[in-house]
């Protein structure tokens, strides 16, 4: 005999289970935030794309850093090791395969090949299969009998096709393409990718899954105008101009990015805890006073650190505070973001600790777009009324002012 809930919930777990899960994926979501996100994305991803110019040849050119030999030799031959379903490492197979086991000596090439990858190709047990596949047009540009004209056109037209992304031009269209030019750059150069280029490459891809040009964009302006017109032409009323649609493809998108960030966040303190370094406290302190990261040519900066080393209680006190938040935010943001209670607190502490980052260690890219996965987190209503404040703002800019009456 069944029950009858007001509430209309079932008594059921399972039942209620499907139906949270449902809402929390496809329930319509405001497409705003999402658009906001693909503007603060793509104008990052100009900038680091732009900033290739200079040193273009370096990167990409057939005789760069990573020459076009090295990489085909990387992307065809690198064994990609098995498990060992023993205890012996698979190193050790190869120097020690086993008593009773006859094998052949190794030919000239199979010498070189162990020397290069550490693998012998041959040894099924050990190497799974060899080379990987990646995609990227400089495998075809930079290359041997290709004019560097088409490099410097390439380039450019990818500029072009990101710089419509931001804006929001034809944009289901230029977010696949900048996807795959973003894929290109990244394959090409292992030698220039870092964490940047992961964080922009997700972000890229949800952008690209999700409706980011249904608002704040190119195309919405265009539609509407469209709509005036026909109207116009049909005798009928200007539609006004109300806000978006919500889409359950844009909330698909935007949870894609909550989630990926709190695996993101929660993998990198966990593997934090591996490190020597965050356990006696010095891992801040390596980073902020090493050359190649903190600003030590900035006068202020060298101060601060000096003045940290001569009191020996606040190098204690900022430098393990340092550690700790950084464990906290990266631990505890998976779970306690959650909350709605909570949630502007550790977005909050997110993008502090972000931002101290920037500051400390030069990684201001990185630190921008992992503050714009963070914004993936801000509710509709926020982000709405920032951008009618902002309207409001630059109208005021925009607007004459009223000249004084005279008598």
């Amino acid at each position: 005999m069944s029950t009858y809930h007001p509430s209309g919930d079932s008594p059921n777990l399972l039942v209620r289970m499907a139906r949270g899960w449902n809402q929390f994926w496809f329930n319509p979501a405001d497409p705003t935030l999402l658009g906001l996100i693909r503007i603060c994305c793509g104008l990052i991803t100009l900038y680091v794309y732009l900033a290739y110019t200079g040193d273009l040849m370096q990167f990409f050119g057939k005789d760069g850093w990573c020459d076009i030999q090295t990489i085909n030799h990387i992307r065809q031959d690198q064994p990609w090791p098995a498990m060992s379903w023993d205890w012996h490492p698979v190193q050790e197979k190869l120097r020690f395969p086993g008593p009773g086991v006859q094998s052949d000596p190794p030919t000239r090439a199979e010498v070189d090949y162990i020397h290069t990858w550490h693998f012998n190709p041959e040894q099924k047990d050990v190497t799974l299969f060899r080379g990987y596949y990646g995609f990227s047009f400089w495998y075809h540009i930079g290359c041997e009998g290709v004019s560097p004209a088409w490099m410097w056109i390439f380039h450019a037209a990818t500029c072009l096709v990101i710089f419509l992304f931001t804006i929001g031009f034809c944009s289901r269209l230029t977010a696949i393409l900048t996807w795959i030019a973003t894929i290109s750059y990244i394959h090409r150069a292992p030698t220039v990718l870092f964490g940047q280029d992961t964080m922009m490459n997700i972000l890229l891809l949800y952008l690209m899954v999700g409706p980011s040009g249904a608002a704040l964009s190119v195309d919405r302006l265009i539609r509407h105008w469209w709509e005036t017109r026909r109207a116009r032409r049909e005798g009928k009323p200007a539609p006004i101009w109300a806000p978006p649609q919500p889409l359950v493809s844009a909330n698909v998108a935007l949870r894609l990015i909550q989630v990926n960030l709190c695996f993101i966040y929660g993998m990198s303190g966990l593997s934090k805890l591996h490190g020597t370094s965050w356990w006696n406290g010095t891992a801040i302190w390596l980073a902020q006073a090493n050359f190649e990261f903190g600003p030590l040519w900035f006068g202020p900066y060298r101060w601060w650190l000096r003045f940290l080393c001569d009191h020996r209680l606040l190098w204690e006190l900022f430098i393990s505070g340092s550690i700790i938040f950084t464990f906290f935010v990266e631990v505890g943001f998976p779970f306690l973001v959650w909350n709605r209670t909570l949630r502007p607190y550790m977005v909050a502490a997110a993008i502090m600790m972000h931002t101290g980052i920037a500051l400390t260690m030069g990684l201001r890219t990185f630190s921008m777009m992992m503050i714009v996965m963070d914004m993936a987190f801000l509710p509709p209503h926020v982000v709405r009324g920032f951008l009618l404040n902002l309207r409001e703002y630059l109208g005021q800019l925009v607007a004459p002012r009223a000249e004084p009456e005279t008598a």
